[in-house]
């Protein structure tokens, strides 16, 4: 298996063959071993940065070893945890942006500043929930993973501020950077010395499966409503996933205003395609892209010749587009979160 090779250079100029190129690529080889010797799957990140080294990284993910020492000793890579094949639950407590840094008023009131003050709230406001230790990294940003065995028995979707303000969660199809990853100069610790991930509550996990989900698109859908979900979405998450989010946004106005016998249909595909390498690079959650890409494609008026026109096409272009990741430009890349 190949790894294409990194466009980034190493964090703070670190050239090859020095003391600290060569440093940081041991921590970073030796901790994506420790995460494959504790049964998941890894995969490598951009140099100092959160973006999949690898096309199709959730099925490329690894726990061999030899790939593992092959792979991390071309570079000091930053390590990408692959939820799904992990069995993992990741609980993202986010700190606020400059576009979103104040909770709602109810919150804000109860004393919410952030991801984590916000998780004690949703404890203290849930009958019978309580604090599970568990494994725990602290961001670069000041935020949090808290991450957890994910149930054996039910598939676990990724959430985007729905459980709570500066709160996403990341299980299958989701991936987490992993402790040692370096950006802006800053490391992924573990903040608690627990290494074992503990089973996701119940009450957490019903918290999650019962929040909302983007509604599938029907004939009442607006163009308005459409938008206004998006901003909402492009309000949270990393700087990449804004931009990502933004390219969707657009896709979806773009399709929702398209007139009968324009190329609907043909626009659908580009778009579901745009939306796949989206997808692939990590940087947008699939089903959200679905859901607003059928509620763009709706408003449009496909899906009223035959019941499967919007399923079909979206189906083509979202696969097709998956085959080919695409990034954030570099030179558009900023902080990370």
């Amino acid at each position: 298996m190949r790894v294409r090779d990194f466009s980034r250079p190493a964090p703070h100029a670190l050239s090859h063959n020095t003391d600290g190129f060569r440093t940081l690529r041991a921590q970073l080889l030796a901790s994506a071993s420790r995460y494959a010797d504790l049964g998941f799957y890894v995969h490598p990140l951009l140099v100092g940065d959160k973006a999949p080294l690898w096309s199709n990284w959730e099925t490329r993910a690894t726990r061999d070893p030899e790939l593992i020492e092959r792979t991390w000793s071309r570079a000091p890579f930053n390590i990408g945890v692959a939820c799904g094949p992990s069995g993992l639950i990741a609980i993202d407590l986010d700190v606020p942006h400059e576009d979103d840094a104040l909770p709602p008023a109810e919150f804000a009131e109860a004393g919410v500043v952030d991801g984590s003050t916000m998780f004690v709230a949703l404890v203290d406001r849930t009958p019978g929930a309580e604090i599970t230790p568990t494994m725990t990294v602290r961001t670069p940003s000041g935020g949090r993973h808290l991450i957890y065995r994910a149930p054996s028995d039910l598939r676990v979707r990724n959430t985007a501020r729905t459980i709570g303000w500066q709160i996403d969660t990341r299980a299958a199809g989701g991936y987490v950077v992993g402790i040692g990853s370096v950006i802006d100069g800053k490391p992924y610790v573990l903040e608690n010395g627990i290494t074992e991930p503990a089973v996701l509550p119940d009450w957490l996990l019903t918290l999650i499966t019962t929040s909302p989900t983007p509604s599938k698109a029907g004939a009442g859908v607006s163009r308005a409503e459409i938008d206004a979900r998006l901003r909402a979405l492009s309000s949270g998450g990393t700087r990449e996933e804004r931009w990502a989010t933004g390219i969707l946004r657009s896709e979806c106005s773009d399709l929702a205003s398209m007139a009968p016998h324009s190329g609907r249909n043909d626009r659908l595909n580009k778009a579901a395609y745009r939306a796949g390498q989206l997808v692939a690079a990590g940087l947008l959650d699939q089903v959200v892209a679905e859901e607003e890409l059928t509620a763009a494609a709706t408003a449009a008026g496909l899906g009223t010749e035959y019941a499967h026109e919007i399923e079909k096409t979206l189906g083509s272009g979202m696969r097709a587009g998956l085959k080919r990741p695409r990034y954030m430009p570099t030179a558009h890349r900023g902080g990370a979160a």
